[in-house]
C-alpha cells in the first residue's frame, strides 16, 4: 500500500509506503512545511477507529511498525501540533495534509 499525503493538488508533503511482508511503514518527507514553533504529527486512521499517532514528521525518512486496523480503508493525516506533539494523544490542531492508502 502507498499514500501520497498532500494538500490536494500540491506536491506531496510525505510519501507513505506500507510493506505487509516486513510489517513496516516507511515514511519519506518530500516537502512538508512546518510552522514556526510548531510540530507536524502523522496520524494513522483505520476505518471506524480513532486516529493513532505515528509520531512527529521529521526531516528524514522513518521506518515504523504497521499499526493495527484494516488497511483497505485507512488514511494518513498530518496535523499542526504544539512543539513536541499533541499533548492529549489525539489530534488537537488542524489537518494540513491527508492521503488515502491505495494498493501499489
Amino acid at each position: 500500500y502507498v499514500a501520497a499525503v498532500n494538500r490536494g493538488g500540491d506536491a506531496p508533503a510525505l510519501i507513505v509506503r506500507v510493506d505487509l511482508a516486513s510489517g513496516r511503514v516507511f515514511v519519506r518527507p518530500v516537502a512538508p512545511e512546518v510552522p514556526a514553533g510548531k510540530s507536524l504529527e502523522l496520524w494513522y486512521i483505520a476505518a471506524g477507529a480513532q486516529p493513532r499517532s505515528m509520531g512527529l514528521v521529521g526531516s528524514g525518512p522513518e521506518n515504523l511498525a504497521i499499526p493495527g486496523g484494516a488497511l483497505e480503508k485507512a488514511k494518513f493525516a498530518v496535523t499542526v501540533e504544539p512543539s513536541g506533539g499533541s499533548p492529549t494523544g489525539a489530534p488537537t490542531g488542524p489537518i494540513v495534509y491527508a492521503g488515502d492508502l491505495v494498493r501499489e
